[in-house]
């Protein structure tokens, strides 16, 4: 499991519902990459889990979304599954049996490199119960910026109480993303790719390198897509908009479908039958 943490308040509570909900918390191997404050904590008993690694960062060192994913993929020990989350959840009960079951479900059913993500359904720390939505979400476009798909919004799964195995989907959610482990070295997170379109980018790569995505139809967890409790990188670091024009000119050469080596389009399908099945351009070259 990894966990990208940039100065999150809410890491330790994430931390403790995740481990106190999971069906098998001791087989579990969560890697934390904590961009934090001199003054940001833990409690003992969360750092003292033998399988719970901390690669502590000073915030200021941070080089942004991108780069920490990069870096935790690169901590990988030939596991059998990976699981991408945020440090802002809260999680159902077995959560992680959950996942495991509806991977090798459909494994049985043929998929040969099946990934199961979602935006999943709200929550506002300090107000859990109440704030809660148990509907699990697909994730679908919602809009361009600089010509650029890069905008993408959670909609309700129709019907989802009575489905009995998981949905089959476009696009990922890089705050809930459960593969096969080989998917880490299959497709590395661009390391400049800062924060905007890098969803649409690895869902194109992944489609091009034979993964299919999947919606879980039962509730895995809920997300916080508040920002306004924790400080953000683009707040603390002044260079951020640099970063940012960097990473959208390597998203016009990657939607555009030109050569990149080792952030580019996989071999197995082509960027056309991605857009395809959106039924729309990834880019719009007028822009």
């Amino acid at each position: 499991m990894q966990i990208p943490a940039y100065r999150d308040p809410d890491l330790g509570p994430t931390l403790e519902d995740l481990f106190a909900k999971a069906a098998d918390p001791d087989a579990l191997r969560v890697v934390v990459l904590w961009q934090r404050a001199a003054d940001d904590r833990l409690a003992p008993e969360l750092l003292s889990r033998p399988n719970l690694e901390i690669i502590d960062v000073p915030y200021t060192e941070s080089r942004g979304c991108g780069w920490a994913r990069n870096l935790l993929q690169q901590h990988w020990r030939g596991e059998a599954y990976t699981l991408i989350l945020d440090s802002h959840h809260r999680f159902a009960p077995d959560w992680d049996r959950k996942l495991v079951g509806s991977h090798e479900q459909l494994r049985h059913a043929g998929v040969s490199k099946p990934i199961l993500t979602a935006y999943m359904p709200p929550f506002k720390p300090g107000d859990d119960a109440l704030s809660r939505s148990n509907a699990p979400l697909r994730v679908c476009p919602l809009e361009r910026s600089h010509g650029l798909l890069i905008r993408l919004i959670g909609r309700s799964i129709p019907d989802w109480e009575t489905l009995g195995a998981a949905v089959t989907g476009d696009l990922v959610s890089l705050h809930f993303l459960f593969a096969d482990g080989v998917f880490n070295r299959e497709i590395p997170f661009d390391p400049d790719c800062y924060f905007l379109g890098d969803e649409v980018a690895i869902s194109l790569r992944a489609f091009t390198s034979g993964f299919d995505v999947f919606h879980p139809h039962e509730l895995i967890g809920w997300h916080c897509y508040q920002r306004d409790y924790r400080p953000t990188h683009w707040e603390d670091h002044r260079e951020w908009q640099d970063q940012e024009q960097l990473s959208l000119r390597t998203l016009k050469i990657l939607f555009s479908g030109r050569y990149l080596k080792t952030y580019g389009l996989g071999r197995q399908r082509k960027l056309r039958d991605f857009e395809a099945r959106l039924g729309l351009r990834l880019w719009d070259a007028r822009y």
